[in-house]
C-alpha cells in the first residue's frame, strides 16, 4: 500500500485501513511527532502526559488517513471503537488517563455522538519502541 500523508507506510503485511461494510477498521498505529515515534515506557504518573500525547498523535494520523481515503470524515457517522496499547511498566496503573485524552478528541471532533467502546491494554513493547498505539473502527454513512 502507498504512503499516505494520514499515515506512514505500513511496516509488514497490512493495511492501514480496509472498509468491511459499513464499517472503516484501521491497524494499529504508534504516536508520532516530527515524523519520530514518541516512544518510551510509561512507569509513574509523571509519564501520563507523554503517553497521552502519544495517544493523542496517533488518532490524529489515523482520522487524517481516514479522511484521506473517505474523501471527508463528513462520511463517518460515529466511531464504534478505540484500541489503546501501551507500553508500561507492570505497576503502572494510570492507563485511563493516558487514553482518556484520545477520547477527549474523539468527543470533540464527533461531539453528537456518544464515545466508542474503548479497550485500554498495557504491553512489554510496541513497534519502534512507540509508547502508545491506537486503532479505531469507524461507521461510515452510505
Amino acid at each position: 500500500m502507498p504512503a499516505r500523508s494520514g499515515a506512514r507506510q505500513a511496516v509488514g503485511r497490512l493495511r492501514h485501513l480496509l472498509e468491511a461494510g459499513n464499517l472503516l477498521h484501521s491497524s494499529g498505529v504508534v504516536g508520532r511527532e516530527n515524523g519520530e515515534a514518541i516512544t518510551g515506557q510509561l512507569r509513574t504518573a509523571d509519564d501520563v502526559p507523554r503517553g497521552q500525547r502519544a495517544a493523542v498523535a496517533a488518532v490524529g494520523a489515523l482520522l487524517r488517513a481516514a479522511r484521506e481515503e473517505l474523501g471527508s470524515l463528513s462520511r463517518v457517522a460515529r466511531v464504534v471503537a478505540l484500541n489503546g496499547y501501551l507500553q508500561a511498566s507492570n505497576d503502572f496503573t494510570d492507563h485511563v488517563p493516558v487514553m482518556d485524552a484520545a477520547s477527549e478528541v474523539l468527543r470533540q471532533l464527533f461531539p453528537h455522538t456518544a464515545l466508542p467502546a474503548r479497550t485500554t491494554v498495557g504491553v512489554a513493547s510496541l513497534p519502534r519502541g512507540g509508547v502508545a498505539e491506537v486503532s479505531l473502527v469507524l461507521e461510515l454513512r452510505d
